[in-house]
């Protein structure tokens, strides 16, 4: 979905690292322009025009020829048709900027040669559409849209198959200075009915489709001057075998200075009346939701990501009407990893790296960086929320665990087991413990997992679970019973 305006953005990436002045349209600024674009790539890639601008009455024309990069990699393996040239308008603004706008369609079919028979693949796209305003100081879009209308991909291999289609799509991103060094970055997309089939010898045919995918990106305080530093003294020194001692010491001094490259960042996506039709039947849910987030390269760093699910449906009859009934309307699972120590590992990196040797670290130093990364050897895993929802019972878990990876019988917890409707629940148990014996058992656990618990108010029971290191279990401060 993306893939147009990041070839837009890597195109423009060289053009300048300072806003210009708005000019006259001219053929030696467009010949200025192709120069910076094209600086790191082949002589041969330039003189077959992969990247060409060329002055118009009031735009400079940008052109992509991706047929030069097939024709260098060309090996008779794969067949393609279909490749043509994407064009896109790029008009100065007196600010420095540039506004993009491009239209361009998609019709690639290819086939390749395997040892195991032909893969033969297609990408379709009827319309993909730019509207943006690009800032060469940033290497990025100030505001862009992008928009494309009925997108298919297939793939086959005498083994398998596998086709997706999107009705149509439309993103948004959009970039803002903080300050001299950081950026704001935000991206927003909707795509429209996503449909998928995957046919295997093995595991037989699915369906998959959604109404609706809604996306949403964003990245606080990235540090794009430092990182756009980095960028291009790999560039500048990518045809060396080793770097030089001023070039190593000046990339010590940028990944220093790029800590902690973002102050957070976070991604969520929620899939609409999602359907999975396989040889059982056909599973579905309302919704879909999927996120992760993370605090930049920091002394303590937080990793989170979380998964949760909205009404789901199984396929009629698959399961017992018993079962049915304890289906959760609502379930989700928020978990992270906290406590990482990665701008510390980085520091030793800087510290200890030689970037100017061809093993620029030992190997108990590269040891000695996973070590720092979990402190003490710990990885604390943070339950945010763990819950389940349905019309006979509300149960959540939140807390924390710590474990040693280094030490597997060493390990700690302190959580919080939540639970509404408690009365219900066991109701539902024992009612329907005749159909489904285990339940009987099920309600006779939780009636004595009652008697351990503190009242919570609004009518929940709670257990606070402590576990020592030693292997004690408290429950609301008392020692489980029966332990040793």
């Amino acid at each position: 979905m993306r893939r147009q305006i990041l070839m837009a953005s890597a195109a423009l990436a060289l053009v300048s690292a300072s806003p210009a002045l708005a000019q006259e349209i001219s053929p030696s600024e467009a010949e200025s322009i192709q120069q910076r674009l094209t600086r790191y790539l082949p002589q041969d890639m330039i003189d077959a025009g992969l990247i060409t601008v060329k002055a118009a009455t009031s735009f400079y024309e940008l052109r992509f020829d991706p047929k030069v990069l097939l024709d260098k990699a060309r090996s008779g393996v794969v067949k393609l048709e279909g490749l043509k040239p994407m064009t896109a308008s790029l008009r100065p603004s007196a600010d420095g900027t540039y506004r993009i706008e491009s239209n361009d369609s998609l019709d690639i079919k290819g086939d390749i040669d395997l040892p195991e028979g032909r893969n033969s693949f297609s990408y379709v796209i009827d319309s993909m559409k730019l509207d943006g305003i690009y800032d060469p100081e940033i290497l990025y879009f100030t505001t862009a849209d992008w928009t494309a209308r009925t997108l298919s991909f297939s793939s086959t291999s005498p083994k398998d198959s596998v086709t997706a289609s999107f009705g149509d799509m439309a993103m948004h991103v959009s970039a803002e200075k903080k300050d001299a060094n950081t950026l704001d970055i935000s991206s927003t997309a909707v795509m429209n009915a996503f449909a998928e089939t995957i046919a295997s010898e093995q595991s037989g045919r699915v369906e998959i489709g959604a109404d609706k995918l809604d996306i949403d990106v964003s990245m606080a305080g990235a540090r794009y001057k430092a990182m756009q530093d980095l960028v291009f003294l790999v560039l500048d020194n990518m045809h060396k075998q080793r770097l030089e001692a001023p070039e190593a010491a000046r990339l010590k001094d940028l990944l220093r200075t790029a800590l902690p490259v973002f102050d957070n960042i976070k991604e969520t996506i929620r899939a609409s009346n999602v359907t999975v039709g396989t040889d059982i039947g056909t599973f579905g849910a309302q919704a879909v939701n999927y996120n992760v987030g993370m605090n930049g390269i920091a002394r303590s760093t937080r990793f989170g990501f979380g998964f949760g699910i909205e009404k789901p449906r199984p396929p009629a009859g698959l399961l017992p009407p018993a079962y049915e009934g304890l289906l959760p309307e609502q379930a989700t699972v928020n978990l992270a990893v906290a406590d990482l120590d990665l701008a510390g590992a980085v520091a030793y990196l800087v510290d200890h790296t030689d970037f100017t040797k061809p093993k620029p670290l030992t190997e108990e130093e590269s040891k000695e960086i996973g070590r720092i990364v979990l402190p003490g050897g710990a990885m604390t895993l943070e339950f945010e929320d763990v819950s389940a929802v349905s019309p006979v019972y509300d149960v959540r878990l939140t807390g924390k665990m710590t474990v040693y990876p280094d030490d597997k019988d060493r390990r700690s917890a302190d959580m919080t087991i939540t639970m509404r409707d408690f009365d219900k629940t066991v109701t539902y148990l024992q009612q329907n413990a005749a159909a489904v014996p285990e339940f009987g058992q099920v309600s006779f656990g939780l009636l004595m997992m009652k008697g351990l618990a503190r009242d919570a108010g609004n009518g929940a029971q709670a257990w606070d679970l402590t576990v020592g290191e030693d292997g004690k279990v408290l429950i609301n401060g008392r020692p489980l019973p029966f332990q040793p």
